[in-house]
């Protein structure tokens, strides 16, 4: 009877043992799928790169001039005006003359009776009549009337301004009837320059001024042409700071057709420091940094794949790297902050 109740119990157990298992058996497998990180790209290609200072700069001429009367009087004729091109020596207004005229007029009939008084007192001297110092007094007679008379003249002389060398008149401060006096107006009466001789005036900071050297390449562009880029050298490099900053001024001499072109014209300048033929070049926005390293993102069989580089030069927006990449490598340009080395990609056109 007890072995009876031991079989019927075991036959319960392995019943509800059969039971769970049907329960549970139909477990559901599923398929692990990889996500796509939708992705741009674009191909890779070498290009010209320069790396440059850039700054603002005013346009002057290397030769210019404000042109002073050296004696006073009151302008009665103007022969030039703003945008003139006069010759060198050419008159270009006058002051009233007839006060001048009267003292040159004087000092000279003084200074020809000097030299008649000092021959006949010459005469004298050596047929002993007067004494030497009567003899000197007569050449000290005809120095004061040289003097008297080089004064004279140069007072007359003065009174015609005059171009000092060829170019343009730049700006005209006077009209007939002005009265005019050596140093004594605030704008000088007339300014002339040199308009085929042109630079523009750049300050550069202190952190780069060790950079800039005499010779160097320069493009410079202007809002009022903005169809046109001048080219330039480096002429002069400041020695000291401007004006108690720590910029110092570099002349850049222009070159070129200088057609149109206005003194204090503000232009974009460009001193290029180094330039490449054929260089890797990328925006700024696709290299990325973990704290490590630097690199980029390249597409290869659908899969991101992560390149190291180094940067060479920096201009702008733009950087020069030197990397494990050859043209017509396919990098991402647009998705490439949200994948991973190895990353499955869904590649938009």
């Amino acid at each position: 009877m007890k072995s009876m109740k031991t079989w019927v119990a075991t036959l319960l157990l392995i019943s509800s043992i059969l039971v769970l298992a049907n329960c549970g058996g139909e477990t559901e497998v599923k398929e692990i799928v990889e996500t796509k990180v939708p992705v741009a790209l674009d191909s890779v290609s070498f290009q010209p790169f320069q790396v440059d200072f850039h700054s603002i700069g005013r346009v002057v001429s290397e030769n210019q001039v404000n042109l002073l009367f050296q004696s006073a009087g009151q302008v009665d004729s103007i022969w030039a005006n703003i945008g003139d091109y006069v010759f060198k020596d050419q008159r270009l207004a006058s002051i009233e003359t007839d006060v001048y005229s009267t003292m040159y007029a004087q000092a000279k009939s003084m200074y020809e009776k000097s030299k008649r008084d000092l021959e006949s007192s010459k005469a004298l001297f050596n047929s002993n009549v007067i004494s030497s110092d009567q003899f000197e007094m007569a050449r000290i007679g005809l120095d004061n009337a040289r003097a008297a008379y080089t004064q004279a003249k140069n007072s007359m002389d003065n009174t015609t301004l005059r171009a000092p060398f060829s170019g343009w008149i730049v700006a005209k401060n006077l009209n007939i009837g002005d009265l005019v006096a050596p140093g004594g107006a605030m704008q000088p009466p007339m300014v002339l320059a040199d308009m085929n001789r042109l630079k523009i005036i750049v300050p550069v900071p202190e952190a780069r001024i060790g950079q800039i050297r005499n010779g160097q390449f320069a493009q410079i562009e202007f809002k009022t042409f903005p169809d046109r880029i001048f080219e330039g050298a480096v002429l002069r490099i400041g020695m000291a700071p401007k004006n108690m900053s720590n910029n110092y001024d570099v002349e850049v001499r222009m070159s070129g057709n200088m057609m149109g072109m206005k003194l204090g014209l503000v232009g974009d300048v460009r001193i290029v420091q180094e330039y490449y033929e054929e260089a890797l070049v990328l925006p700024l926005n696709l290299i990325q940094d973990d704290g490590q390293k630097k690199f980029i993102f390249l597409e290869e069989a659908g899969r991101a794949v992560q390149k190291e580089i180094n940067i060479r030069a920096l201009s702008g927006s733009q950087v020069f790297i030197e990397a494990d990449v050859v043209p017509g490598d396919r990098i991402i340009v647009k998705g490439h902050n949200d994948v991973k080395d190895g990353s499955l990609l869904d590649i938009v056109e």
